[in-house]
């Protein structure tokens, strides 16, 4: 049993894509595995450390530009793997989230009790 638990506070929705994370220091590319409106989990090929600010950017399909999340803080590592909790976002940005996630919720097939 894990001895860190927190309880997950948003929605989350199997993406993949491709996305970059930006720091001060270097360019990292990765795959954006799922997400939700207060973060993202990546498998990058730049190691990060917990507690890192970084610019995140992914691509989306027939967009012309990027959804780019202007502050996000390293929430844990695993390997090749980490999360991230976004801190900043411009509007435009959210709004644009908001509709990819709701797209991706609502073509999951519905739950069966």
């Amino acid at each position: 049993m894990p001895k860190h638990f927190k309880l997950r506070t948003y929605q989350r929705a199997m993406i993949c894509g491709t996305g970059y994370y930006l720091s001060e220091d270097f360019l990292g590319k990765g795959t954006v595995w799922d997400m939700s409106s207060g973060g993202w989990r990546i498998q990058g090929d730049h190691q990060v450390k917990i507690g890192m600010l970084l610019t995140l950017r992914m691509e989306l399909p027939e967009k012309k530009m990027p959804l780019e999340i202007e502050q996000a803080v390293v929430q844990w590592v695993s390997g090749e793997d980490f999360g991230v909790r976004i801190k900043k976002i411009r509007r435009s940005a959210a709004i644009k989230l908001e509709r990819l996630m709701g797209h991706h919720l609502c073509i999951l097939p519905p739950v069966e009790h």
